[in-house]
């Protein structure tokens, strides 16, 4: 028996005031009705009492924010101060439209935030404009303290585009100097990286590489990047497969393991209230999509979350030079809505996201043997997940 959806990325509507040049989502005027909001959130709560779990929302667009008054305010009081229920409320902004009163309604009722941000101006600006091109780095300049001082540990969620990589180290000192302690980068998957473009990414990583080395060495701990800590990780994941013969035995290379596809407590809620397996595919296909798992009137239909998930198992996930690449044996099959967007398929890969893992693991191992030589101390500790 699968597990009942508790958790739901609530699309509150497909609009946004940005028009960022990567956007996945497909911008439409479709906003959700309360109605619908309030029996998706009936319907988490629902399941979450057979299972035994606490559900969640996360409001999600388009920019969950243009909703405020409608959705957000509303809902949220419904379920702080009627249902008394515990409930796990956070949401994904760019936050154009954050204020004091926001921010203090948020703090007030626990509502978590993650927030998008590229980088400092020039980059942000570029590409993250709003609709006309006008950069919206002076409307976020003022917010960004104020998220910092209100959400401590935001990460800083950037996205690389060609045009703009060159920066991508520059705005990582950036986000220090703000007060970020950890980022998150990603480099678009859905556009061509030419050549050029890959190596000037490759040496931003470098220079991170460097950075990292440089703060181990004066012992203070480095600017947090997940992706590329967990490269170690990786690294004892891959030797111990060689050592076992296995391939892909991991439970996060199957179906059950992998978000996206309905097969956990995760899904997403379209503004009309149908049920996906994943946020990025609410507005990019109908019910005739393979992600489509159900609505809210009807409920979830089993058969096709289990359809979803043998079709993803399949076959085994594949991309750009398996035989050769070190991550053959543990590799998860990285995003399936963006491999399905990218390339049609569920299982086969965006080619720049398999050199942007090798490219990160690469680097990681530079920095292990430099400062594992070293004896450095307190890579000793990140190592152990100590630090």
């Amino acid at each position: 028996m699968l597990a009942k959806i508790t958790y739901a990325m609530l699309i509150v509507t497909h609009a946004c005031n940005l028009e960022c040049r990567y956007c996945f989502v497909h911008q439409e005027p479709s906003r959700m009705t309360y109605d619908t909001a309030k029996r998706a959130a009936e319907f988490l709560l629902s399941n979450a009492k057979e299972s035994g779990e606490t559900p969640g929302i996360n409001f999600f667009g388009g920019e969950p924010l243009l909703m405020w008054d409608s959705i957000i305010k509303p809902l949220t009081l419904y379920l702080r101060e009627e249902v008394k229920e515990p409930f796990e409320l956070s949401m994904t902004s760019n936050g154009i439209l954050l204020d004091d009163e926001k921010i203090a309604f948020m703090k007030k009722y626990d509502i978590g935030l993650l927030f998008s941000l590229d980088g400092d101006k020039p980059t942000q600006d570029y590409n993250r404009p709003f609709h006309g091109g006008k950069g919206s780095f002076d409307t976020l300049s003022p917010v960004i303290p104020k998220v910092l001082k209100n959400w401590p540990g935001m990460t800083l969620r950037m996205t690389t585009i060609p045009p703009t990589c060159e920066h991508v180290f520059e705005n990582i000192m950036w986000g220090e100097k703000q007060g970020y302690g950890n980022f998150f980068v990603v480099p678009n998957v859905f556009e061509e990286w030419p050549q050029e473009a890959r190596g000037t990414l490759a040496g931003e990583v470098r220079k991170y590489g460097d950075y990292y080395i440089a703060c181990c060495r004066k012992d203070r701990r480095p600017m947090r990047f997940e992706t590329f800590e967990s490269a170690w990780k990786d690294i004892r994941a891959i030797n111990a497969a060689e050592a076992a013969g296995e391939y892909r035995a991991q439970p996060n290379c199957r179906a059950s393991g992998k978000c996206g596809l309905g097969a956990s407590r995760f899904a997403s809620i379209h503004p009309n209230g149908n049920i996906y397996g994943c946020q990025e595919m609410t507005s990019n296909e109908g019910e005739e999509s393979v992600f489509y798992i159900g609505n809210l009137d009807d409920g979830v239909d089993e058969e096709r979350r289990l359809e979803l998930m043998m079709l993803y198992d399949s076959q085994r996930a594949e991309g750009d030079d398996c035989k050769s690449c070190p991550y053959n044996r543990v590799c998860d099959g990285g995003c399936v809505a963006n491999n399905y967007l990218a390339t049609g398929q569920l299982n086969c890969l965006p080619e720049m996201y398999c050199w942007w893992r090798r490219t990160l693991l690469n680097e990681g191992i530079r920095v292990m043997q430099t400062l594992g030589a070293e004896k450095n101390e307190l890579f000793r500790r990140i190592w152990e997940g100590k630090a």
